[in-house]
């Protein structure tokens, strides 16, 4: 459970740092690598740090709600184990809840309440 506060209390802040930078959706300058297209201006390099950062958190969320599927499975009846796959699966859903509901606060405090230009849903 403290793995998830830490990660959640990570893109807390990340987000929070975004809010202040004011990101702007606007990728009128970047640079072409693997990766895709990286912006050079800050806003919008923040911008597009988050959206590759949320992907992250979503797809490590989803492998550990399958390790904790899979300690459950081979528990073989032992309760800490059974226990333990429980609190991995609990664990990883609550974190991707607390990142979505962020990204939700986030996405409403800026666009709704400050009116940032470029804060819609995109």
């Amino acid at each position: 459970m403290k793995k998830t506060v830490v990660t959640t209390s990570f893109f807390l802040a990340f987000s929070l740092f975004l809010l202040v930078v004011g990101a702007s959706p606007t990728l009128a300058q970047c640079v072409p690598t693997e990766l895709g297209c990286i912006p050079t201006n800050p806003a919008a390099f923040v911008n597009w740090g988050l959206k590759i950062a949320i992907g992250i958190a979503g797809g490590v969320a989803f492998l550990l709600i399958v390790l904790g599927a899979f300690k459950i499975l081979t528990s073989s009846g032992d309760p800490k184990a059974l226990q333990d796959g429980k609190d991995q699966i609990t664990s990883a859903i609550a974190g991707l809840f607390i990142i979505i509901f962020s990204v939700l606060i986030l996405e409403f405090l800026g666009f709704r309440v400050l009116q940032l230009p470029g804060w819609g849903i995109r």
